[in-house]
């Protein structure tokens, strides 16, 4: 009987040690998993808070056009310590990588590309610390969520249909200002100043951003600043000849916008 309870015993401490060992490496896998199959009653909201990622990041690196998920789907769940870029039109993979620090070979081994064929629309995974452009790093990064939705809604409202480097360079723009000191200190009081934008007075601020706007409001506030400085921007088929905004230097064109200073 002595020799059975001692048996019973270490049984169940094997059983308890093998239990603990595998719920560790489920956990562990579960930490660095690059995929996750949605379970009901999953939503984008409750996957991202379990990887510590949000909804939208979650959205865009697999490509949905909404938030609709279904139990069985497998999601491609995002490198904490990477990003995600969406192609845009004229993108090649040199220019992606010059613009983020990266080689190519970089972004290819990160995406198993077997060539550098990429297209509109498509989403490129970025390998860890690649967050930043190369042109912004050093630069603040003190902005909120707030301010990345205001400027998205300014792009989208602004420069929707335009070139991506066009959209980028609206929201700096408005980034620019508040670092002038002629205007608000803040993106929200340059955004809300009265007149400032056709957007806001017209309403198609109001709009709802699509995702190429929130990425190009993300580049700016990194630093990516296309209108090379820019403090306005028009465009000149919609200005009457004798507007005030023709006796600003103008900097650069792109797409239909004139940026000036």
């Amino acid at each position: 009987m002595a020799i059975s309870r001692i048996i019973y015993a270490s049984l169940r401490l094997f059983c308890l040690a093998s239990f603990l060992l595998i719920g560790i490496l489920a956990f562990a896998g579960t930490a660095a998993a690059a995929t996750y199959t949605v379970q009901p009653g999953d939503t984008l909201y409750l996957i991202g808070q379990r990887y510590g990622i949000s909804a939208w990041e979650l959205q865009q690196a697999n490509n949905l056009s909404s938030t609709w998920i279904y139990p069985g789907q497998t999601l491609w769940v995002p490198d904490r310590g990477g990003s995600t870029y969406v192609v845009q039109p004229g993108d090649t993979l040199f220019l992606i990588g010059q613009r983020y620090g990266l080689s190519y070979q970089q972004i290819m081994a990160a995406n198993n590309l077997t060539s550098d064929v990429i297209y509109p629309g498509q989403v490129l995974r970025l390998p860890a610390g690649s967050y930043q452009p190369a042109a912004s790093r050093g630069t603040s990064t003190d902005y909120s969520a707030s301010d990345l939705d205001l400027l998205a809604h300014l792009i989208y409202g602004e420069a929707r249909g335009e070139p991506y480097a066009g959209q980028v360079a609206v929201a700096a723009v408005a980034i620019n200002r508040t670092r002038d000191g002629r205007f608000p200190r803040t993106i929200a009081g340059v955004i809300y100043d009265p007149d400032a934008f056709t957007s806001v007075n017209d309403g198609q601020f109001y709009l709802t951003p699509d995702a190429t706007a929130y990425q190009a409001a993300r580049e700016a506030l990194r630093g990516y600043d296309p209108s090379g400085g820019a403090l306005f921007f028009w465009n000149p088929a919609q200005v009457p000849a004798n507007s005030w905004v023709w006796t600003r230097t103008i900097i650069t064109t792109i797409g239909n916008h004139v940026f000036a200073r």
